[in-house]
């Protein structure tokens, strides 16, 4: 009799389990709620670009899908519909990265990459907890300033239960009712396309919904396994270290460094003495910019990290030399780079409120719970960040700034599809060689892991996001990605993976290309990067030509940080 009650109550568990994971039925959910599309509540968007028309959806989704029926958040997406109507409805959803980006982060580089005369629709879904979806702030006025308020408040305004479903997982379902719901007035042909987290949140969709969409793209690959955001110092640093090891394979570069003093072992130095005060060129010339050794690795770090400052990150030789050997014309130099790179780091207030682009507290929610370790990692302390941190030359700032509010934070369950890789879609990945974000030994795992249902391609000396690059006029990547995607609307050769051998196999760190030349103008104000060994002493230069370059490059920097925080991860 024992044997049998214990059999009902396996059964049970088993029947409660399943009932909780499949109570939701996403494709009648999706037939049930039709988008009614109208103009964007965003301010400062066109309604009209590069021949797209822009509108948004915003559907009542369930806050937790294990209760469908009860409390509802607002889930949105924008639409970039082509003038140009097409004999088959073709639609790429764009996952933005993060996690705690919004689908407005990608709105212009989308647009540019694909043009609307393809009649190619785009949509940029906004993840729970971010842009015009419900969001996830720490005050009524959506503020991101991460503290032990902002954790009260969160528990305040939904529960710690609420909080819990602005997880990866309910993302994914959420994209699965947009698509579905889309599919049903728009039938046709359906790809995802995921860029950094959106990668993340991309296979927990193809893992959940194998059939939703004909095939799917990512691009800077996050392992769902080993990815640890705990651990982001490290793998870092080990970009970081591989990135500078190209200056020894070119000659103009390593040449104006002293033996046994590469740039790696220059810049670790520089970074000691920065921290005991002993480094005289920001000391005595440089101490308007507030130049510690954390900023002067986030400066490097922001550099070699994204695909779209390919050509930026090859002054940064030139940055450590000069600020090794600080002659006079280093001073002039350094003083133009970094206010060029301080001008650049200043953020505008978004007049759609905090939250809007990227939500902080967004990211937390999903890295404490979730990404903050990988498969097998125990937790650690503090000592341990820090060493790691401190034995790093590049690296992103504030390294305890997870680890401070780790015990507060109400993290949510891991559940059944964490560690799982999605190996059912077709899906085309591209990963950046030297990509310090998501790394490319660790993606390269996730496309061994599923060859039968992967194409992988590597790409060159890249950065994080690799279709990035076509910012640049370095356009493989686009063409690999539109190929795949929508063969029917590319040129046939696009498919082949030849032109990946149009990407430069080694960095110019001296500016012998026209290309770095113009990066060397733009932050030295000189075509010669490394300067000349001159003694030391002072260059005559006008103060009106001085004010006319900082005048000239703040113009310039605005521009570019503007445009670029649009786009970035």
């Amino acid at each position: 009799m024992s044997r049998f009650i214990l059999f009902k109550l396996i059964i049970y568990l088993i029947l409660k389990i399943n009932t909780v994971e499949t109570a939701f039925n996403a494709t009648a959910y999706a037939l049930q709620h039709r988008c009614a599309w109208s103009v964007c509540n965003a301010i400062g968007y066109p309604t009209y670009y590069l021949n797209y028309t822009i509108d948004c959806c915003t559907l009542q989704l369930p806050l937790n899908y294990a209760q469908p029926d009860n409390r509802t958040i607002n889930i949105s997406m924008t639409r970039l519909r082509p003038n140009q109507t097409a004999s088959t409805n073709n639609t790429l959803f764009a996952l933005m990265g993060g996690p705690g980006g919004s689908g407005w982060s990608l709105f212009y580089i989308m647009s540019q990459f694909f043009s609307a005369s393809l009649g190619l629709t785009i949509i940029l879904p906004d993840h729970r907890g971010t842009g015009l979806s419900t969001l996830l702030g720490c005050d009524d006025k959506g503020s991101q300033h991460i503290n032990t308020s902002c954790i009260n408040y969160l528990i305040s305004k939904f529960g710690v239960d609420g909080l819990n479903q602005f997880s990866v997982t309910s993302a994914a379902h959420d994209l699965s009712v947009q698509i579905q719901s889309y599919q049903a007035d728009y039938p046709g042909r359906f790809v995802a396309f995921g860029v950094s987290y959106g990668t993340f949140w991309l296979n927990r969709f193809l893992t959940i919904y194998p059939n939703v969409v004909q095939t799917a793209v990512m691009d800077g690959i996050m392992n769902p396994i080993s990815s640890s955001d705990s651990r982001t110092d490290v793998f870092v640093s080990s970009v970081a270290e591989q990135f500078l090891s190209f200056c020894q394979l070119q000659t103009a570069c390593i040449q104006n460094f002293p033996s046994g003093q590469s740039p790696n072992v220059m810049l670790r130095n520089i970074l000691t003495s920065i921290d005991s005060n002993k480094q005289q060129c920001i000391t005595n010339y440089l101490s308007r910019y507030n130049i510690t050794s954390e900023k002067l690795r986030e400066i490097f770090f922001k550099q070699i990290t994204s695909a779209e400052t390919y050509l930026d990150r090859t002054i940064i030789p030139a940055v450590i030399y000069r600020l090794y050997r600080c002659n006079s014309d280093d001073r002039q130099v350094l003083n133009l780079y970094f206010r060029t790179v301080t001008t650049a780091a200043q953020t505008v207030d978004d007049p759609n409120g905090p939250g809007f682009i990227s939500s902080r507290a967004l990211q937390y929610n999903i890295i404490q719970s979730e990404t903050y370790l990988a498969k097998g990692e125990t937790e650690i302390d503090s000592t341990t960040i820090l060493n790691w941190y401190h034995s790093s030359i590049m690296a992103p700032a504030k390294p305890l700034r997870y680890y401070h509010v780790r015990a507060q934070w109400p993290k949510y369950p891991i559940d059944q599809y964490r560690y799982q890789i999605a190996n059912y879609t077709p899906i085309y990945m591209l990963s950046g060689q030297l990509d310090p974000s998501t790394v490319f030994d660790q993606a390269s795992q996730v496309a061994a892991f599923t060859t039968n249902t992967r194409k992988f391609y590597a790409i060159p000396l890249a950065g994080h996001v690799t279709v990035n690059m076509a910012l640049l006029g370095y356009t493989c990547s686009v063409q690999l990605v539109s190929a795949w995607a929508f063969p029917k609307l590319f040129p046939s050769e696009w498919a082949t993976a030849d032109c990946i051998e149009s990407y430069p196999t080694t960095i110019d760190f001296a500016a012998e290309t026209n290309a770095v030349k113009q990066i060397s103008m733009k932050f030295f104000n000189t075509t010669v990067i490394f300067g000349s060994n001159i003694s030391n002493y002072d260059v005559s230069i006008s103060d009106a030509y001085h004010v006319n370059i900082y005048h000239s490059n703040l113009i310039l920097c605005s521009i570019f940080t503007l445009f670029y925080s649009s786009i970035s991860k």
